[in-house]
């Protein structure tokens, strides 16, 4: 099948619904007969509203589907091979199931693609990532010592994670060097926030970096005292309305420490707080 040049690259989307919905749209501006028809009859689909259900969420692509959509859109081998990545990703239900489609993703991506969300995956994918980031606003650093720097972090990192970290650091514009020459974040503070279920890239990076946090803090009990940390648990019964009231106050309450955090002219450690709110029973279907 003859390719077809397109304005609309597969290597800028992580959201293969997004990308068809885009692909469609070009054609048809530039067609007025290109239609879900037409497209099926290339792809050699007997559901001529395939198309449309995918985009519109209502089907997910099979392996052979997605075969047959790359021939149909003219892709070369790298593409194909982003294209079923990306499905596979969008569909996955398990998050090391997300993490292994994206990973492939980021091997197929052309060095010309744009770089967002691969880089909020890297900056996510370790948490010691953040943990130096906050650090160099109350460490003096100019890039010399790399074995002290680790050293600071708890648990201590090896002196070349502490090298990869200030690169990657610096390559994401979340660090800089002052005019003194020494390393300082480019904002105080940063936040995940809350997770949209769409955005599956961030909710994979951030995911990934809670994750291991949770485990970071399980192993606090063993590294620090009483008086260095607060560990409580609660368990409650609550209605889907008192929920989503409770989820609100922990959004109200991270942003209270983030303000406290904000105005600390005189920070000496770095700490991480983990907000945990999960069902401990079968939370249901939500409307």
């Amino acid at each position: 099948m003859s390719r077809h040049k397109s304005s609309v690259r597969v290597f800028d989307y992580t959201d293969y619904r997004k990308y068809l919905d885009a692909y469609y749209k070009e054609h048809k501006a530039r067609n007025a007969n290109f239609s879900y028809r037409y497209f099926a009859g290339r792809a050699r689909v007997s559901s001529i509203g395939l198309y449309k259900d995918v985009v519109d969420g209502r089907q997910s692509l099979s392996r052979r589907a997605v075969a047959r959509f790359s021939e149909a859109m003219g892709h070369s081998k790298r593409e194909t091979e982003y294209f079923e990545a990306m499905v596979f990703f969008c569909d996955a239900r398990t998050v090391d199931e997300q993490k292994l489609y994206f990973e492939r993703m980021m091997a197929c991506r052309e060095s010309k693609a744009r770089k967002v969300d691969a880089s909020q995956y890297e900056y996510y994918s370790c948490w010691y990532y953040g943990a130096i980031r906050a650090l160099l606003s109350f460490y003096r650093f100019d890039g010399s010592g790399f074995d002290g720097l680790a050293k600071k972090i708890s648990p201590p990192i090896k002196t070349e994670q502490a090298k990869k970290a200030i690169e990657v650091l610096q390559r994401l514009a979340m660090i800089r060097k002052n005019p003194s020459g020494v390393y300082e974040p480019c904002d105080r503070v940063i936040t995940t926030g809350s997770l949209q279920n769409d955005q599956n890239v961030l909710s994979l990076s951030v995911v990934t970096m809670q994750r291991n946090c949770m485990q970071l803090s399980a192993e606090a009990f063993d590294r620090y005292s009483a008086q260095q940390m607060d560990m409580s648990t609660v368990t409650v019964s609550v209605s889907r309305q008192m929920r989503t009231a409770i989820k609100e106050e922990i959004a109200m309450f991270r942003k209270k420490i983030l303000n406290i955090a904000e105005n600390d002219r005189h920070p000496e450690c770095v700490y991480q707080l983990n907000c945990h709110f999960f069902p401990l029973t079968d939370p249901g279907k939500d409307e």
